[in-house]
C-alpha cells in the first residue's frame, strides 16, 4: 500500500511507477502545504456548523419556552444526518472524486445551517438540521482523504493533526459568534453568519481546488495528474507513467474491502474507538453549554465554558500529531484516553460537591479538549492510514459515521443523565465512554503484535498508527 524505502533521498524520484511512493519520496511542496490549508478550513467550517446548535440551545429554550428534553430528538437527527452523511460522502468520494464530494457537502451543509434562521418550532429545526448533518458528515472522509493523498507519509500523522486541529478552531469561532452575535442580535444572526462561512468556501473552492492525485491515477487522467504532479514540485521523467489500478465495481465495492480478512480486525476494532469516543464528544458538544446554564451561567460564560474546551482541543490536535509520529498509535491512544476519563471523573467529583467556580470550571473544560481532541486525532489518522485508495474515504466515512451512532444516543443519554443525576451523572457517563475508548487503544496494541503496520507508513520512526 503505502510502503516504501526508507533509506531513499527525500527528494529523488523512485523508478517505480507506483504513484504513491512517488509521494512519499519526494519534499513536501508549498503547493501541497497550501492545499493543507483549504483542507484546514473545510475542518474549520465544519466544527462551526456542527456546534452552532450547542451554543444557540439556551437561548431557543429561552426564546421557544420549552424543555431542553424537547432538543433532544433534534441533536439526534443531526447526528443521525452526520452518520448517513459519512458513509454517503465516502462513497461517493471513491466513486465521482475527492474534490466534487467535497465542494458539495460543504455547500449542502453551509446552506442548511443558514436555513436554521428561518426555522419557527423544534419540528422545523429537527429536518434542516438532519440535512445539515448529511453535508457535516460527507465531509470529513473526503478531507482526511485528500489530506492524506497529498502529502508524504513521513509527514502525514503531522498534516492530519493539523487538519483535525481545525475542528475545534471551528468551535472556537462558534463560542465567539455566540458570546457577541448571540447575545446582540439573537439566535437567527447567528445562524445566518454561521452558515455563511462554509458557502463562501464552496465558492472559493470551485476555481482552487484539485482532485487527489491517487483518484486521477485511479480515473486514468494522466494528463491531469502529470500537471497536477508538476505544481507539487514532482517530476516525471517523459517516458514515465503510471498504469491506473483496477477499479472496483460498484458502488459498494469498497465496503466488502473493509470487512476483508486482512483488515477486518482494525476496521472492527476502528468502529468501537469511534462509537465510544464520539459518543463521549458529543455528550459534551450538545449538552455542556445546558448544563452550566443550569449552573447559573449566563449565556457568554456559557458560551466560554464551551470556548475552553475547544481551545484546549486546539493544543491538544496539534501535540497530539507530534507524539503519533514518536511513539506511534497505541501508546498515544491509550494515554490520552485515560486522561480524559480521569479528568471527566474528577469534574463530575467536584461538580457532586457545588464547586462551580468559573476559575475550576474552565481550565478543567480545557484540559479535558486537549485530551479529547487529541483521542480524535488518534482514531482519524489510524483511519487514514490502514485503507488503500479504493476505499480510503469510504473506511473514514464508515468508521466516522460508526462513531456519529454513539453520538445520536448522547443526544439522549445527556439530557437524561442531566434529569435523573445532574452534572454529576453528566459527567461520569462521559468518564465511562472515553475508559472504554481506551480499551480499543489495548485491543489494538495487541492487533499490532499479530501482525505489523509497517506497510501504512514509509518510515517507521514517523509511523502515525505502529505502536
Amino acid at each position: 500500500m503505502q510502503s516504501s524505502d526508507t533509506g531513499m533521498s527525500q527528494g529523488a524520484a523512485p523508478a517505480s511507477r507506483d504513484l504513491t511512493d512517488l509521494i512519499d519520496l519526494s519534499p513536501w511542496s508549498g503547493f501541497q502545504k497550501a492545499m493543507l490549508a483549504c483542507f484546514a478550513l473545510v475542518f474549520a467550517v465544519d466544527g462551526l456548523a456542527n456546534q452552532s446548535l450547542g451554543i444557540a440551545l439556551p437561548a431557543l429554550i429561552a426564546d421557544w419556552s420549552t424543555s431542553r428534553a424537547t432538543f433532544a430528538p433534534v441533536a439526534a437527527a443531526n447526528l443521525a444526518g452526520v452518520a448517513f452523511g459519512s458513509i454517503l460522502g465516502g462513497l461517493l468520494g471513491d466513486r465521482i472524486g475527492r474534490r466534487w464530494a467535497l465542494i458539495g457537502a460543504v455547500l449542502l451543509f453551509g446552506l442548511m445551517t443558514a436555513a436554521c434562521a428561518l426555522v419557527q418550532d423544534p419540528t422545523q429545526l429537527m429536518a434542516v438540521r438532519f440535512i445539515d448533518g448529511i453535508g457535516i458528515g460527507a465531509a470529513i472522509p473526503n478531507g482526511a482523504a485528500l489530506i492524506s493523498e497529498f502529502t508524504p507519509s513521513r509527514r502525514r500523522g503531522r498534516a492530519i493533526a493539523i487538519g483535525m486541529v481545525f475542528i475545534p478552531i471551528g468551535g472556537i469561532i462558534a463560542g465567539g459568534l455566540g458570546a457577541s452575535v448571540l447575545e446582540a442580535l439573537g439566535w437567527r444572526a447567528m445562524f445566518l453568519v454561521a452558515g455563511s462561512l462554509p458557502i463562501a468556501l464552496a465558492a472559493l473552492f470551485l476555481f482552487v481546488l484539485p482532485e487527489s492525485p491517487s483518484f486521477l491515477q485511479r480515473a486514468g487522467k494522466h494528463d491531469e495528474l502529470a500537471r497536477l504532479l508538476e505544481k507539487c514540485r514532482i517530476r516525471l521523467e517523459p517516458s514515465q507513467h503510471f498504469t491506473a489500478p483496477r477499479a472496483a465495481k460498484g458502488m459498494m465495492a469498497p465496503l466488502g474491502l473493509l470487512l476483508s480478512a486482512d483488515l477486518r480486525h482494525r476496521t472492527l476494532l476502528l468502529w468501537g474507538g469511534f462509537f465510544t469516543c464520539l459518543m463521549a464528544s458529543y455528550t459534551i458538544f450538545s449538552w455542556v453549554p445546558t448544563m452550566l446554564h443550569m449552573l447559573g451561567f449566563d449565556l457568554t460564560m456559557t458560551s466560554l465554558g464551551i470556548t475552553a474546551f475547544h481551545g484546549g482541543g486546539v493544543i491538544g490536535a496539534l501535540l497530539s500529531g507530534i507524539v503519533l509520529d514518536r511513539k506511534g498509535f497505541s501508546t498515544t491512544h491509550m494515554a490520552l484516553a485515560g486522561g480524559a476519563a480521569v479528568i471527566a471523573a474528577i469534574l463530575a467529583g467536584l461538580l457532586s460537591l457545588d464547586i462551580v467556580a468559573v476559575l475550576v470550571i474552565l481550565p478543567m473544560m480545557l484540559i479535558l479538549g486537549f485530551c479529547i481532541a487529541g483521542l480524535h486525532n488518534t482514531l482519524y489518522t489510524l483511519a487514514a492510514n490502514i485503507y488503500p485508495t479504493e476505499a480510503r474515504a469510504t473506511g473514514v466515512g464508515i468508521a466516522s459515521a460508526t462513531g456519529r451512532l454513539g453520538a445520536v444516543l448522547s443526544s439522549f443519554t445527556g439530557v437524561i443523565s442531566l434529569d435523573l443525576g445532574g452534572p454529576l451523572a453528566f459527567f461520569g457517563v462521559v468518564a465511562v465512554l472515553l475508559a472504554l475508548c481506551g480499551l480499543s487503544g489495548v485491543a489494538a496494541r495487541a492487533g499490532e503484535r499479530r501482525k505489523t503496520l509497517a506497510h501504512t507508513s514509509a518510515v517507521p520512526s514517523h509511523a502515525a498508527t505502529g505502536s
